[in-house]
């Protein structure tokens, strides 16, 4: 059982935390919502080839990598929790339409933590409607602000790939995963792209009047936590394929800023979501230690110039599976700076 709930940055020192699994992970079959999330730009006709279970080595060296991980944290004084295992290749049926799960490797996605708040949100793909039940056998019982989104109904008008040089979801309902957003206390930025809409922000907005909720934009792919990571307060990591020194979020204009892309390829991509930027999805311990993807040297000397030590760790399957150590992480409670 978590005790309570306290995280309002990603950089805090970290003292309670829950790590995902891999098991029974399943690529869903293909419908618009999943489309728009995992392979905007391929043919349905290719993506319905996907469809299944991941492979067994894929699943079992993922898991592997989550418990060295894990194992790490506990040696550095956090506290770890996992969900529970699901067999996510069973179907899941509504009134409008059939999926299977996906997998519970990413709880970043599906809860956004504000302060003592936990923020169930309205995941852009159909598979992900009942990804958070995994967890409620750990949260239940949670000191909290605990509340959820609108329940959305995922229609195919929602998603448009007419055009991709602009984001895929509409703005038909509210839609937003948790790792669309950086929190940094009582700002929230908030990315408008392929993972959440301006719907979204509103809403979140209207359940959150006491922050700046603040839109993003000039990524329309997914996640922000491979755009823009904030390691401190005054210090922020940027991906230089999207932001470059004239083109960055006007929020940063002064703080100290690192423009870096020299991602270097990081585990096996089998029919995978993510680029090689996944290796910029970092995770703070605390201001000056993070854990980061082993193949990743020049980040780490990079990091090291400011005054950030690192912890190589190895995370085999990440582009497949689309998610780093930020995506695979829920730090749920940081000590109160």
């Amino acid at each position: 059982m978590i005790s309570h709930i306290y995280s309002k940055n990603g950089w805090d020192p970290l003292k309670e935390v829950i790590v995902g699994r891999a098991d029974f992970a399943t690529v869903p079959p293909y419908d618009a919502s999943m489309q728009n999330f995992m392979y905007a730009n391929l043919d349905p006709v290719a993506i319905k080839e996907f469809s299944g279970p991941y492979k067994t080595k894929i699943i079992d060296e993922a898991n592997q990598d989550l418990q060295n991980l894990c194992t790490v944290l506990e040696g550095l004084g956090v506290m770890v929790h996992r969900p529970d295992v699901v067999d996510h290749s069973r179907p899941i049926q509504s009134p409008r339409w059939r999926t299977t799960g996906w997998h519970n490797y990413c709880p970043r996605d599906i809860f956004l933590c504000v302060d003592n708040m936990l923020i169930e949100t309205p995941s852009v793909m159909r598979c992900r409607a009942f990804e958070t039940w995994s967890y409620h056998s750990i949260l239940k019982d949670t000191l909290c602000r605990w509340f959820s989104a609108p329940t959305p109904r995922w229609d195919d008008s929602s998603f448009d790939f007419s055009d991709l040089s602009k984001p895929t979801l509409m703005n038909e309902e509210i839609l937003f995963d948790a790792a669309n957003i950086v929190r940094i206390n009582h700002d929230l930025l908030f990315q408008i792209s392929n993972s959440g809409n301006k719907r979204g922000l509103n809403w979140l907005q209207t359940m959150l009047p006491h922050y700046y909720v603040r839109p993003i934009y000039g990524y329309s792919g997914a996640h922000i936590d491979s755009t823009i990571v904030p390691l401190r307060e005054g210090l922020v990591l940027f991906n230089a394929d999207r932001c470059q020194p004239d083109n960055y979020p006007e929020y940063f204009e002064n703080w100290d800023k690192i423009f870096f892309n020299d991602f270097k390829p990081c585990g096996i991509l089998d029919n995978g979501i993510a680029s090689n930027a996944i290796g910029m999805n970092l995770l703070s311990i605390n201001p000056n230690l993070v854990i980061v993807e082993e193949n990743q040297k020049s980040l780490i000397a990079e990091l090291k110039k400011h005054d950030i030590e690192s912890i190589p760790l190895p995370m085999r399957h990440a582009r497949t599976l689309g998610g780093g150590f930020h995506c695979v992480t829920l730090d749920v409670r940081r000590q109160h700076g």
